[in-house]
């Protein structure tokens, strides 16, 4: 019998399950899609009760793999979307649907955010740009154009609190790395800032209680055990930020550890100690799961979503080896994509210039097919992230990169990474889309005792599958693409 604990991986687009030992290693998982609703341009919204019954269905269908294999679950934790908000009554029911992290309806109401406080002391205090990013600005809305709920709302809550509070009862609770993404944390003391809820006229007692990722929120509900199969009294631990967990689940603990998450978008976290961190102009600072430390975030909109397109666009086919397929294309094709340079900017420019953009090209011709296509475009999202490092303090940097998250699966995206930014890139060990399952799992075996600490905890984790160091002869290649990507997207007097 082996002792795992139940990961909830509660992100956007869809909710994971998985049994996780204190390894690291995943025995077992199941997932659901989740429905976004655009009720109106620019609006993104999910329903939270409708999230809580794909969860049941989740942890009922893994409590029966781990019962068929003879293993016994001792402890469940979350990993959940950041920066999504919802209103719920003093009954702790929903009074609004969750507004997601991409909803961009705040931005009507930036400026006057500004005049209670201006943009460089918000940064200074929260970490977080004066934007539509942190839930803030969703808040500032509802009460602008939607006053009667805004009243009707005792609490504010992310996915982690409402999953926490369906899952074990009590009154919302949050770890201080989703806490972050309310863009109201003092990053300095980890306590709800004083100063930002006065400026913006808000009641600390509206917003969840703040704990550590390791802590027991509580104990699971008879009611849920009853409906799961999971153990009575099962402890429940507050867990963290699907980003900071995959960033811890891939090593990323301790200073000059840098991961970059090649999912849907592209998320690079380079932790520092609290006080440690410095304010680079563009990048977001917000709590790590690691305690009392900062991650330090640089995100690229357009990553994943980008291949995705052109898998579709260049008709690779649906089936588990199209990416297999359009990797071995790109492979073929020489540095540099024969001359192609594509800026997959379709989702703007993110970390740290954050200005609107569409995708560009240069370059193309009739010589070029699909592998120098998807060569050029795996090259242009590597061109992005050599841009963040080229924005940081080489101390926070480091000089290799971890790379989790689906895109991490190809070899030839990983060498073509390590190439562009000179880094040497590696992969750890297992599947690189289960960090966020390992780095939630890892803060419950803290919590358990297993581990004195995510440091320590994250020993386990860092055997790298794959080792990929930048060959020096491309170096000229993409010196010279790297100024041409500058000049296309507009960037090179930034």
């Amino acid at each position: 019998m082996t002792d795992l604990v139940c990961v909830v991986d509660a992100g956007t687009t869809g909710i994971r399950c998985a049994l996780v030992d204190d390894q690291g290693e995943v025995h077992a998982q199941r997932s659901h899609e989740l429905v976004i609703d655009h009720p109106q341009p620019g609006h993104a919204e999910q329903s939270l009760p409708a999230m809580w019954e794909v969860t049941v269905r989740l942890l009922r269908d893994i409590q029966a793999l781990a019962a068929q294999a003879g293993h016994r679950i001792v402890a469940l934790t979350l990993a959940t979307q950041r920066a999504s908000v919802a209103g719920l009554d003093r009954d702790l029911r929903p009074v609004t649907p969750l507004v997601l992290w991409m909803d961009q309806r705040g931005a009507s109401e930036l400026e006057a955010m500004g005049r209670s406080v201006d943009a460089q002391t918000y940064s200074r205090i929260s970490g977080m740009p004066l934007s539509t990013m942190p839930a803030l600005a969703t808040l500032a809305w509802l009460r602008h154009h939607t006053p009667q709920a805004y009243a009707d709302c005792a609490y504010f809550v992310g996915v982690q609190e409402w999953l926490l509070h369906r899952l074990a009862g009590g009154p919302p609770q949050v770890d201080r790395s989703c806490a972050s993404w309310f863009g109201l944390l003092d990053l300095s003391d980890g306590r709800w800032s004083t100063d930002l809820l006065d400026a913006f006229d808000l009641d600390a007692d509206r917003l969840p209680a703040l704990r550590a990722a390791t802590d027991v929120a509580g104990r699971l509900l008879d009611e849920v055990a009853d409906t799961t199969g999971l153990p009575r009294r099962l402890p429940v631990h507050v867990g963290g930020g699907d980003q900071q967990c995959s960033a811890a689940g891939g090593g990323g603990v301790r200073a000059g550890a840098a991961t970059v998450n090649l999912g849907t978008s592209a998320t690079m976290v380079f932790p520092a100690a609290v006080g440690d961190a410095p304010e680079v102009a563009g990048f977001v600072r917000a709590a790590h799961v690691v305690e009392d430390h900062v991650s330090v975030e640089g995100t690229i909109p357009a990553c994943g979503s980008v291949l995705r397109w052109l898998r579709t666009l260049l008709r690779y086919g649906d089936d588990e080896a199209a990416y297999e397929r359009m990797s071995a294309d790109a492979d073929a094709v020489e540095p540099g994509a024969r001359g192609l340079l594509f800026a997959p900017t379709m989702a703007g420019v993110g970390t740290p210039h954050w200005t609107a953009a569409s995708g560009r090209m240069s370059g193309l011709d009739f010589a070029h097919g699909p592998g120098a296509v998807v060569r050029a475009a795996m090259e242009g999202i590597a061109l992005q992230v050599r841009d963040v490092l080229h924005h940081l303090p080489p101390a926070l940097a480091g000089s290799t990169l971890t790379a989790i998250g689906g895109g991490a699966r190809s070899a030839v995206f990983c060498q073509i990474l390590a190439d562009v930014t000179g880094r040497a890139v590696e992969v750890p060990a297992g599947d690189p889309q289960a960090a966020p399952l390992r780095g939630a799992a890892m803060s419950a075996w803290v919590g358990l005792g297993r581990y004195d600490n995510l440091p320590q905890a994250a020993g386990p984790l860092l055997a790298a599958g794959r080792r990929h160091r930048p060959d020096p002869t491309t170096a000229p290649v993409y010196d010279a693409l790297y100024g041409r990507y500058l000049d296309l997207s507009g960037l090179a007097a930034a």
